[in-house]
């Protein structure tokens, strides 16, 4: 044996670590059941980033981390999808809440099941809520209530929330959340309500609300960020050219902004005067790159005057909804989000 050869225990962790991140998963399971030595390293591995789903049939996993809390510390991004074509029965619930409780190391956690199910976030009964100190995302197809609002509140690193975004029942009900909570939170989709609540005092980048009417006592609210919102996305019923002279107002930095107005929009066949407002408003705007209403594109151009060039908005409908110039808003930015 030459004497530069070194025996498998003795190896360093940190270079076996590096050849498992390398392997699938079928061959990390082979190499769990090696030898007692290398079973750790390749669990590590094998448990990392889960995705777990009826049609994937792996929901076994989520019972596999409830029984094994030291199994489950080893997952850095889990996922959960059950759909209302596939229920469960409550136990694998417990399971998953168990589960959850565990998993104190996630970096990312998305749970889309039962809108009704919020409850596996919290704590059993007289346990300590779980801190999550590294979670930077979180998904879930839960409302804001009263077990989202305590898990946020262990939650210091979180900076992409998304919640279900229907609308609460009584809105005077909902949760309170402290000042200190989530302060790295740049990125939200929720409810109208939820917003209220959860954008003052963080430093919101971008917000999208896909339920409620987005009105002028609203934006106020979204003006109490005390991030730069760039990207707006939300639905209203309000006359559009004040809304937008308020958002010119609260929100300066806007770069793209998407407002879906059905009531308005079904109710009267924009004329070329109301083009012709929009487009005044718009220059309000100073930074924003985009606007679409409804579905419909509103292009710009730059004109060059004495103090530099200047966006100028179209008084016109476009024909085409895909704007082909260079400095049209790129879907692909870290600014852009899917509807």
């Amino acid at each position: 044996m030459s004497p530069f050869a070194v025996s498998l225990p003795n190896m360093p962790i940190e270079l076996l670590d590096a050849v498992c991140a390398h392997l699938p998963n079928h061959d990390l399971v082979a190499l769990a059941r090696t030898s007692s030595h290398l079973h750790p390293i390749a669990q590590r591995r094998l448990y990392r980033h889960l995705d777990v789903s009826a049609a994937a049939h792996n929901l076994d996993v989520v019972v596999t981390l409830a029984r094994s809390p030291a199994i489950a510390r080893h997952v850095r991004t889990f996922s959960v999808a059950i759909s209302a074509q596939q229920p469960v029965f409550r136990a694998f619930y417990r399971a998953l809440a168990d589960a959850l409780s565990a998993m104190s190391e996630l970096t990312a956690l998305g749970l889309h099941v039962h809108s009704g199910a919020s409850w596996v976030l919290a704590a059993a009964r007289g346990a300590r809520a779980t801190a999550y100190p590294r979670l930077a995302s979180f998904t879930c197809s839960f409302p804001f209530d009263s077990h989202v609002a305590r898990f946020l509140e262990g939650a210091s690193a979180l900076e992409r929330l998304e919640l279900d975004t229907a609308p609460t029942a009584n809105p005077n009900v909902l949760p309170r959340i402290s000042a200190a909570t989530i302060p790295r939170l740049i990125h939200f989709v929720g409810s109208c309500q939820a917003a209220k609540v959860i954008v003052p005092g963080r430093p919101l980048e971008s917000v999208h609300l896909h339920d409620g009417d987005l009105t002028e006592d609203e934006v106020a609210f979204l003006a109490q960020s005390t991030g730069q919102i760039a990207v707006l996305g939300a639905i209203t019923s309000e006359l559009l050219v004040p809304l937008l002279q308020a958002l010119a107002r609260h929100l300066p930095y806007l770069a793209y902004l998407r407002v879906m107005a059905p009531f308005h929009m079904s109710t009267k066949i924009p004329d070329s005067s109301f083009y012709e407002q929009v487009a005044s408003t718009l220059t309000l705007m100073p930074e924003l790159m985009d606007f679409e209403l409804s579905g419909m594109h509103w292009g710009s151009s730059f004109e060059s005057n004495e103090t530099g060039p200047k966006r100028i908005w179209q008084a016109a409908p476009l024909a085409a909804a895909i704007d082909p110039r260079e400095d049209a808003f790129e879907l692909s930015s870290e600014y852009a989000f899917v509807y």
